[in-house]
């Protein structure tokens, strides 16, 4: 077989390695595999999955295993609720804006983006790329052209299809500008470029952070509508990734490794334009030790050193999802109770503790039977088996995880009764004292009524928005200025600040109608990164900018309340505000 045959194959697995793999150290029993260079240090292995070798943590290293990532975009959720005084007053302000029903600029003008599109300033995104990372795009809609009708995507890499792949890249197709303007010019534009967006996450994304001018009864501006784009697709994950993590059937996955080449095309796109990029991240997961420490993150911290490059990712909308907690482990036991709702498939759940501090647990399930003396002082796999109840649960033990450093035990519940589950939790007396953590998976992976019964809302960000070089961010209502109770909360787990910022992510105006999500307020500072990018790179002002400086002239801008302390869990820095921040910059330059 060849390398493209088996990687989309569904008999070879991938690894995700932040090393150099050959014949002389490749694993017994993947002697039959290709190897595929993400960069000078990171690389993805495409092997043939073998029945004696299952996925799991006894045959391969936790950082290996491809996480699936899920979208953070929901409709809108609202409607039919009583508002709030200042969200009808924001409705009636709404109202006495001319033409614009369909279109609600009160989002771009409460984070400035709305006054600096207009001149002196007149930032718009010109001569920047701004890249996507999710479901596709919806290309033949008009708020993707510019106004002599001909695309402004430059390119999409579409990883599900079956065509002639980027330079460089073994699968997928790609469809460069000229193609998908000859896609437009044809009355039937799909039968050429037959990339598509199904779902609408990526497409409402892209018409928020660069969405075109649009006029009249469908009047329409994105937060940098003059940017051009470049979109991947992402392909959805293996089966066998989607079995070992026991997804749900209606769930949308994409794998880690899909992830990470998507922002190696988006990187290599702006380097041989030679342009400024921002690339904007609206899916996430709860998989890992939320340090930041994912080959994944890394990977995102290496592009975001390099000058005329900032990173976005969405915080996740997992804050109200009772899907974590946390305490310091004592010789006195700790009892955390979780409730598993009926027809549950099956789901992962990840407890994790500093070092070198070790404890034990025990699990009771609903039905009065009992895990006993499970323990993370060496590294074991056990399979126990109910004798009353159909439930089976695997229990990986790993001491210390190579990536984080931290002590590890994974739990993959299947056929979970329902009902209440209680782990009881207490320190080895040789090292007390540490913090552990335990995550279930986001609410997409996890049936409505699995949850822990008396939740942290804290450290529930989503990956990849811990990477150190990542700007992350929070959505809040800009009808009355309320943080979006469904956003992921900081800090993370070895308590450096996150999120960044926080900006408008609650009943968006998207060319799909209304949405909310943290995925929105990512599109949204997306684009307002982006009229950073131009002022300082574009024309000038700051040519050798990095997201490292323009971070800061941010958060120069970013409005504060005085009853918040910062940097907060909730709000970051503070809410984005463009118009401020180049208010602030005028007593600099």
């Amino acid at each position: 077989m060849t390398c493209e045959e088996k990687i989309k194959s569904e008999e070879f697995g991938e690894l995700l390695l932040d090393y150099s793999i050959g014949e002389s150290n490749v694993a017994d029993g993947m002697r039959d595999y290709c190897r595929v260079e993400v960069d000078s240090v990171i690389s993805i292995v495409y092997f043939r999955r073998a029945a004696e070798t299952p996925v799991s943590l006894a045959n391969y290293p936790y950082y290996a295993l491809p996480k699936c990532y899920g979208l953070m975009q929901m409709e809108n959720p609202g409607a039919g609720q009583e508002k709030s005084e200042a969200a009808r007053e924001y409705e009636l302000r709404k109202s006495q804006l001319p033409g614009v029903q369909s279109f609600d600029p009160l989002a771009l003008a409460d984070a400035g983006i709305l006054q600096v599109q207009r001149p002196p300033l007149s930032l718009t995104g010109r001569g920047v790329i701004v890249g996507f990372v999710d479901t596709g795009i919806r290309y033949t809609m008009d708020v993707f052209r510019n106004g002599s009708g001909g695309s402004r995507i430059l390119s999409i890499w579409d990883q599900s299809l079956d065509g002639t792949p980027p330079e460089g890249f073994l699968y997928g197709a790609e469809y460069d500008r000229e193609q998908i303007n000859a896609a437009l010019s044809s009355d039937r534009p799909r039968e050429l470029v037959p990339s598509w967006d199904a779902d609408g996450h990526g497409t409402a994304m892209a018409s928020v952070a660069a969405g075109s001018v649009l006029e009249g009864g469908s009047r329409f501006i994105g937060a940098a509508p003059d940017a051009d784009l470049v979109v991947v697709k992402l392909r959805g994950a293996k089966e066998y990734l989607r079995d070992y993590y026991l997804l749900p059937e209606q769930a949308i996955a994409y794998a880690e490794t899909d992830v990470v080449m998507a922002v190696k095309y988006l990187e290599q796109y702006a380097v041989a334009l030679e342009r400024p990029v921002v690339i904007c991240i609206g899916i996430g997961t709860s998989y890992g030790s939320h340090t930041g420490a994912s080959v994944l993150d890394r990977y995102l911290d290496s592009i975001a050193a390099k000058r005329s490059r900032i990173l976005v990712a969405c915080g996740g909308n997992e804050g109200a999802s009772a899907h974590h907690v946390q305490n310091i482990a004592t010789s006195e036991a700790q009892s955390v109770e979780l409730r598993v709702g009926e027809g549950e498939k099956g789901f992962l759940l990840e407890t994790w503790a500093e070092g070198p501090s070790r404890y034990r647990m025990s699990l009771r399930s609903p039905g009065g039977e009992e895990i006993r003396e499970i323990s993370t002082g060496s590294r074991t796999t056990e399979t126990y088996r109910f004798i009353f109840e159909k439930t089976v649960i695997t229990v990986d033990s790993v001491p210390l995880e190579e990536a984080s450093g931290r002590s590890l035990l994974l739990f993959r519940f299947v056929n979970p009764t329902a009902g209440i589950w209680t782990f009881m939790i207490e320190a080895e007396p040789e090292i007390p004292g540490g913090r552990y953590h335990i995550w279930l998976p986001i609410d997409a992976f996890l049936s409505w009524d699995t949850y822990f019964l008396r939740p942290d809302p804290y450290i529930t960000l989503t990956e990849p928005s811990m990477a150190q070089g990542v700007i992350t961010i929070n959505a809040y209502d800009d009808a009355d200025g309320s943080f979006y109770e469904k956003s992921g909360r900081g800090f993370t787990a070895d308590r450096r600040i996150k999120p960044e910022f926080a900006a408008p992510g609650v009943n968006v105006s998207t060319i799909l109608g209304k949405r909310s999500g943290s995925s929105l307020a990512a599109a949204m500072a997306a684009g307002a990164s982006a009229q950073m990018m131009q002022w300082a790179v574009v024309e000038k002002n700051y040519p050798l900018a990095s997201g490292r400086e323009l971070k800061y002239y941010l958060a120069l801008g970013a409005v504060r309340e005085e009853t918040i302390e910062y940097p907060s869990r909730e709000w970051g820095l503070g809410r984005i505000n463009v118009q401020r921040t180049f208010q602030e910059l005028a007593g600099l330059f």
